[in-house]
């Protein structure tokens, strides 16, 4: 089982927060850097980390490494998407 890095940017139309599609990196400094980078040009930024076995389709909980301005609580929308 390896780690993903993922980098989650949001915005805002109409009071809803909407997620854009993640952006996934085999290193966490790169993560976070990304995150930073991103956080001027969205709503919010999240990074988490998640130990992920793709194959299996099996993920652990994620863990928060940095937010960045407005973002869901974790628990009311799931991290974990398609595609």
């Amino acid at each position: 089982m390896g780690t993903l890095y993922v980098v989650q940017g949001f915005y805002e139309v109409d009071g809803d927060v909407v997620a854009d599609k993640p952006i996934l990196h085999g290193m966490e400094q790169l993560a976070r850097t990304r995150g930073e980078m991103l956080a001027g040009q969205r709503d919010g930024v999240l990074v988490y980390a998640q130990a992920a076995n793709i194959d299996r389709d099996e993920y652990s909980q994620p863990v928060i490494l940095a937010k960045y301005g407005h973002v869901p609580h974790p628990e009311q929308q799931s991290l974990r998407q398609a595609g």
